[in-house]
């Protein structure tokens, strides 16, 4: 074949590859192409471009630790003890939890302590008030003011010490003015008084005041409804327990007359009575 019929033929070819988007020809000046012989040379295309992957973008901030599916699960230590032990370190925990998120800030209390709660963590009886007053804010414990000594009174009547059993309030800081909680203060703090009553396990929860009733009974009645009655309530994990509604103690206070003592002290033999415990003479 002659030198002009080879490049031709390879004009041809390098047409027909250009359009379907593929470029290959003779490497040089096709004047280089050898002459012919007797066996004609077979022209091999050059091989098709594999496409390339799109480049992947980088992350310009430097990983300080491996993706989340390389690390490994590490779960959280069980306490070990006693189980009054194991309580109260799952009770400072909740109270750790309760320090960094600060519920009370949002209506902006005026504190100097957080008031926690107080008492055997594993008592059978657990008492829950309002919120502190300015003795429990300068103490850091729940009733220890007037109030406070009047329930130690009534727990005594009872035929305890205040050792033996808990006590906490809804509201962890003192109000403003040592005003009643309102629904959005009680709610806000809720969640971890139902985490304490769950690591408690209290058999009977004495609710003292109305905001302590409503809030644990999800009733709106009124404290004359509510008292003298047990009343289911459930954690939101589920957990089922009993709750009694009573006058709170500073109420008592206010209105001691021989009626009102009379229907806190039935409360509180109602509450001796589920326990089965002795009912002291009065």
């Amino acid at each position: 074949m002659s030198p002009d019929r080879v490049r031709r033929l390879v004009a041809q070819d390098a047409r027909a590859w250009g359009q379907l988007g593929v470029a290959w020809g003779l490497r040089g000046d096709a004047s280089r192409v050898p002459a012919a012989s007797s066996a004609p040379e077979t022209v091999q295309p050059e091989p098709e471009p594999q496409a390339q992957p799109e480049p992947i973008p980088r992350n310009p901030m430097k990983l300080t630790q491996p993706p989340a599916a390389q690390i490994e699960a590490k779960p959280m230590p069980t306490p070990t003890g006693t189980p009054a032990e194991v309580a109260q370190h799952q009770l400072a925990q909740i109270l750790q939890d309760y320090t960094e998120a600060a519920p009370h800030l949002v209506t902006g209390t005026p504190h100097t302590t957080i008031v926690f709660g107080e008492g055997d963590p594993c008592a059978r009886i657990m008492f829950v008030g309002e919120a502190p007053g300015a003795d429990e804010d300068r103490l850091g414990r729940p009733f220890v003011g007037r109030a406070g000594q009047k329930l130690e009174q009534m727990i005594i009547a009872m035929g305890l010490q205040r050792e033996d059993v808990y006590i906490a309030n809804v509201l962890k800081v003192r109000p403003p003015n040592n005003a009643t909680p309102t629904l959005e203060e009680a709610q806000a703090c809720a969640p971890y008084l139902m985490r304490q009553i769950e690591v408690i396990q209290p058999e009977a929860i004495v609710a003292l005041g109305l905001p302590s009733a409503r809030l644990l009974t999800q009733q709106t009645l009124s404290m004359r409804d509510l008292r003298g009655r047990w009343w289911p309530m459930a954690t939101p994990s589920g957990q089922e327990f009993q709750v009694l509604p009573t006058y709170h103690p500073a109420y008592l206070l206010r209105n001691y007359t021989p009626e009102t003592r009379r229907k806190v002290w039935e409360d509180l033999k109602c509450v001796l009575e589920r326990l089965q415990l002795p009912v002291p003479d009065r």
